[in-house]
């Protein structure tokens, strides 16, 4: 509502509070002197009835319409649920690929895939800092210097990770070729997700997965360094062709820089997850990255549960009343989901190294709420927070001090999300995470 008619709705005597419809409402702004033409041109609406109808609609600041809009509750964004496989390919194409680069080639997809973790919350917001449009430059920007960092990144990896007798050109490009190759293509995997581009993706991945299977079912050096060639261009040229567009924003650090505090978050949480997965085991924890999918749509549709629960309270306290659950009551639907993935897996005919962590029905959900929470809070600005306490946790697990056991590291993380709870619960006491 323009600022100028909401002064209008200020201003309507108390008595005029029990409008029956709008054309109530249009009289009593024609009986006013606001005639359509006045309206128009000094209140920025389409005229009489579109002004009354605005005033009518809304509940607003004043009194007009102490009462609020009835509407339906947001419907569950099911669609979402797509994106948690898709993560798993630029990932699994390089890791089946991996074993035949040679010695460090593990390191150097290790990290890749976790650098790539937090370089692609960078690509989404950039993404989101041209709402309007497509920052074509600052996202092909973005993409190279993402698999530059991963050549770097894979080769002193590779190097680190191999024996010092060992350490070779040939290591060093190997470990140069996987990090390059896999940092490059989850760097344009984050730009096809970031513009809703979930198709081109699919597509963007499927001769890439459909090579380094072959290379997994028949091992060849020659067919490894291919599938990483592939790897590497199909989704580059997939995501310089939808970044055609020039955009607003100019292809520059001081486009990137404001968005290193998401990248940090990002590689805070993929640190974290690289410590449970040396404590559990990739099977254990790979629900959490299928579901990927569900919790986006579980934060996606907790904000909309917010602004529904805006638009029908009539003050704050009501409006605390409605919010407050909502976000509690996500994660633990979430951290069901999980148990439940795990308790099915857990059932499965499966050979004994695909099966669960035997706590896994504790550690899954709990971690899976966590990141729930962490990533409502993450979209309201408590970014730098959010870093320090899962740096926190990532020290605690990476720790000589920290127990082996699986009963304290569950304790840890049911108090990690209970702070991360607290935290959320004291944001829902700001009406401005309603909006």
């Amino acid at each position: 509502m323009p600022e100028r008619l909401r002064e209008i709705d200020l201003t309507l005597a108390p008595e005029r509070e029990r409008v029956i419809d709008i054309e109530e409402i249009a009289a009593y702004l024609e009986s006013d002197g606001l005639g359509d033409e006045v309206l128009r041109d000094r209140y920025g609406t389409a005229g009489l009835f579109d002004a009354a109808g605005r005033l009518y609609r809304q509940r607003g600041t004043g009194r007009a319409l102490h009462r609020p809009v009835r509407t339906a509750a947001p419907p569950f964004p099911w669609r979402t649920l797509l994106r948690g496989p898709l993560y798993l390919l630029p990932g699994l194409s390089g890791l089946l690929v991996a074993r035949e680069m040679g010695a460090g080639a593990a390191a150097a997809f290790a990290f890749a895939a976790a650098f790539g973790w937090g370089w692609t919350m960078l690509i989404a917001g950039v993404r989101h800092a041209e709402p309007r449009g497509v920052p074509g430059r600052a996202l092909r920007l973005a993409t190279l210097l993402g698999g530059l960092t991963g050549v770097l990144g894979g080769g002193l990896a590779a190097a680190l990770n191999a024996a010092p007798d060992t350490v070779t050109a040939g290591v060093v490009a190997s470990g140069a070729a996987v990090g390059g190759a896999v940092a490059l293509s989850t760097a344009a995997a984050g730009v096809l997700l970031a513009l809703g581009r979930a198709g081109l993706f699919a597509g963007a991945f499927a001769s890439p997965l459909l090579a380094a299977g072959i290379v997994w079912a028949a091992p060849s050096r020659t067919g490894a360094l291919l599938a990483l060639l592939l790897l590497a261009l199909v989704p580059l040229l997939t995501a310089l062709s939808v970044t055609r567009a020039s955009g607003a924003l100019p292809a520059g650090w001081d486009t990137l820089r404001p968005h290193l505090r998401h990248a940090a978050y990002g590689w805070a949480l993929a640190l974290t997850f690289v410590l449970l997965t040396g404590r559990l085991g990739a099977w254990t924890l790979l629900p959490l990255v299928v579901g990927t999918g569900l919790l986006e749509a579980g934060v996606r549709h907790a904000q909309r549960q917010l602004q529904h629960a805006a638009r029908q309270s009539q003050d704050l306290r009501s409006l605390r009343r409605a919010g407050l659950p909502v976000l509690p009551l996500g994660a633990a639907t979430y951290a069901l989901a999980l148990a439940g993935w795990v308790f099915l897996a857990g059932e499965l005919p499966v050979p004994a190294w695909m099966r669960p962590h035997p706590d896994a029905w504790a550690l899954v959900p709990a971690y899976g709420a966590a990141a729930l929470l962490s990533a409502w809070l993450a979209n309201h600005g408590q970014a730098a927070l959010l870093t320090g306490l899962w740096l926190l946790l990532a020290a605690l697990l990476a720790s000589p001090l920290a127990p082996p056991a699986t009963p304290p590291l569950t304790v840890t993380l049911l108090g990690f999300c209970a702070v991360l709870t607290v935290l959320s619960l004291r944001a829902l006491l700001d009406p401005r995470s309603y909006r």
